[in-house]
């Protein structure tokens, strides 16, 4: 009798714990069953947190449109997925690993192959700014900005160093396919006291250029290359973290940085956000371009930047186009992309040597836009 009690407790917790849901499951093939073509769909952070979300329901859809990888939001370091073990307090859910259980959910697909899945780091940091607005970037009046760090926090600072220390930590826990970092970008919120003597250091000048009216330049090509530098660098850092992990394995780990597009001359990037291709593709695997339409643009835009990207003789194989559902200024329907414009968009991002194509996000995909992706990535099934 006391045996028997003793197994029921036993049993009821496990069963309350359930904790295999938060043991990470394995998050890509082995090298050589990895797809040379992928087709993804991103989920959001708060879709990934949200307890209520039905992973049934998701995976049934990726089934449907034929998805071979999944992007899974980790969060931000100050707003983790998971118990970062260097920093609980950040974690969304304390003693919760959302990540681990919406990779077991996703990790296969209907036939039982191996989804490749990857991670999303968010670049903001407005809540360590509140705490600490010192490590805020600075426009050329002193305003400081809400989300972005300064480009020497990004270099030298704790906030750079944390980012590497997510990525790492990422890296080691589920060994993605690849960990894209987003919202990295320095624009003009990089011109404070701290930038101008990292400018300074960097490039050897002794200020920064500027216009006739004496403001910093934000569009001299001096400022663009040297906040390229400042990614690049930052970049250099989470790939050599990456390398280390788990005695070499993490060098499968892929590492990406999500890019802004000219779309009037793709081929230079948007050096107004130091986000100079060629500079970033020095340090990243892969840049994952926003071809995003925002309902103001016609889906042949994306085929006008995939052709000039090859034109200028870019490796087209390190290039990932997302299709952003956001469409602030479409009416109908209001907010976001088409059915009809999601399907034309994503056929033109698999163009001019591009195989790796995302949707995102998962929360703004209606069944009308999943029955539009099918019929695309998955004709078969529609």
């Amino acid at each position: 009798m006391i045996l028997a009690s003793l197994l029921a407790v036993v049993v009821v917790a496990v069963v309350v714990a359930r904790p295999w849901q938060d043991v990470p499951p394995p998050l890509r093939a082995p090298s050589p069953s990895q797809p040379q073509s992928l087709r993804s769909v991103s989920v959001d952070f708060g879709i990934v947190t949200d307890p209520a979300t039905d992973w049934a329901a998701l995976d049934a859809h990726l089934d449907e449109v034929g998805a071979t990888g999944v992007d899974l939001n980790a969060g931000r370091v100050e707003f983790t997925a998971f118990d970062w073990a260097a920093y609980p307090d950040a974690a969304a859910e304390p003693g919760a690993d959302h990540i681990a259980r919406a990779a077991r959910a996703l990790r296969l697909t209907g036939d039982g192959r191996q989804r490749e899945i990857g991670l999303i780091v968010d670049a903001y940091v407005p809540e360590w700014i509140v705490q600490d607005p010192s490590i805020a970037g600075r426009s050329a009046d002193g305003t400081p900005a809400t989300y972005t760090a300064s480009a020497a926090q990004l270099a030298r600072g704790p906030v750079g160093d944390r980012l590497v220390e997510y990525v790492a930590a990422l890296g080691e826990r589920y060994e993605p396919s690849q960990i894209a970092i987003t919202e990295l970008f320095l624009d003009i919120n990089s011109f404070g006291d701290d930038d101008l003597a990292l400018f300074r250091e960097m490039t050897g000048a002794t200020d920064w250029p500027r216009t006739a009216d004496g403001l910093p330049d934000d569009y001299a090509d001096s400022v663009a290359a040297w906040r390229a530098d400042v990614l690049a660098g930052l970049l250099a850092r989470m790939r050599s973290a990456l390398d280390a992990v788990d005695g070499g394995r993490g060098a499968g780990i892929v590492l990406a940085m999500d890019a802004r597009v000219d779309f009037d001359d793709p081929a230079k990037g948007s050096p107004v956000s130091g986000q100079l291709y060629d500079v970033l593709l020095r340090s990243a695997d892969r840049l994952v371009l926003w071809g995003y339409l925002f309902g103001q643009r016609p889906p042949t835009d994306i085929s006008r930047v995939t052709a000039g990207l090859e034109e200028a003789g870019y490796d087209m194989s390190r290039f990932t186009v997302s299709v952003g559902m956001w469409a602030p200024f479409s009416v109908d329907p209001p907010g976001v992309l088409s059915a009809d414009v999601l399907a034309q968009a994503v056929e033109q991002a698999a163009t001019n040597g591009v195989t790796h194509v995302n949707v995102t996000p998962a929360s703004l995909l209606t069944d009308e836009d999943w029955a539009a992706l099918a019929a695309v990535w998955n004709p078969a099934s529609s």
